[in-house]
């Protein structure tokens, strides 16, 4: 089950009224970064007609609109209700697609159903010791031949680098009130960042081989974040 802290901080995203920020991108993310970022996962997805797809931390359903239209079926999971509700509002007119109160630990599904399998700005709320258990879960759901995409992963070789004036920018901002830096600097203490390498060899335990890829063209070269691709054979 996610942490605590980060089921509110959804919670809260969920009372927001821009669909883009309720589905958790950042407040600079705008239409066209959503849409970009929407083509990449589409191609790095490889996604054919009569593929189910599992959607682990769906949010507000957004990028399943667009997912729907390159496969047979969706089941779409989320540990946030309020956000689970939204995305049943949101895929209303997408019957292919099927959204669950569940997390990625505990998919409710038979093993070996999936073709693929997405988990989009999810792994930064999730410790390595539960990462290890929901790997096993995905693997375990997903299909001999299958993929699994983990999109935005906080890149932990960056993080220095990144996080550190980050959060100087924080502490000596204007603009922001003091209860403001509060939530910005706890927000990003409870992250968790990864190395591809650490989570390449967790994965080939697993029967795994990983491919590392860059952000979307849209964001610049200074994004601390990659995406993993898990191709297995069967």
């Amino acid at each position: 089950m996610p942490e605590t802290f980060w089921l509110e901080e959804y919670r809260k995203k969920a009372t927001l009224t821009d669909a883009i920020a309720q589905s958790g991108r950042g407040d600079k993310f705008n239409s066209v970064d959503f849409l970009y970022l929407a083509k990449q996962v589409v191609e790095l997805l490889r996604l054919r007609p009569e593929h189910a797809l599992l959607d682990v931390g769906c949010a507000n359903g957004l990028f399943d609109i667009v997912l729907s239209a390159c496969c047979q079926s969706i089941l779409a999971v989320e540990p946030v209700a309020e956000l689970a509700c939204l995305a049943r509002q949101n895929l209303a007119g997408c019957p292919n697609v099927r959204v669950e109160i569940s997390h990625g630990a505990a998919i409710p599904a038979p093993d070996e159903y999936f073709d693929r399998i997405l988990m989009l700005g999810v792994l930064q709320q999730v410790p390595p010791s539960e990462a290890k258990l929901l790997f096993k879960e995905l693997r375990r759901v997903v299909k001999p031949s299958g993929r699994v995409l983990i999109v935005a992963i906080p890149d932990s070789k960056d993080k220095q680098r990144f996080l550190d004036p980050y959060l100087q920018g924080v502490r000596t901002a204007t603009h922001l009130s003091p209860q403001q830096k509060e939530q910005i600097l706890t927000r990003n203490g409870k992250g968790h960042w990864y190395d591809f390498d650490e989570l390449a060899r967790w994965w080939a335990k697993l029967g795994g081989l990983c491919t590392r890829h860059p952000p979307s063209p849209v964001e610049t070269d200074k994004s601390p974040r990659f995406h993993l691709d898990v191709a297995f054979s069967a």
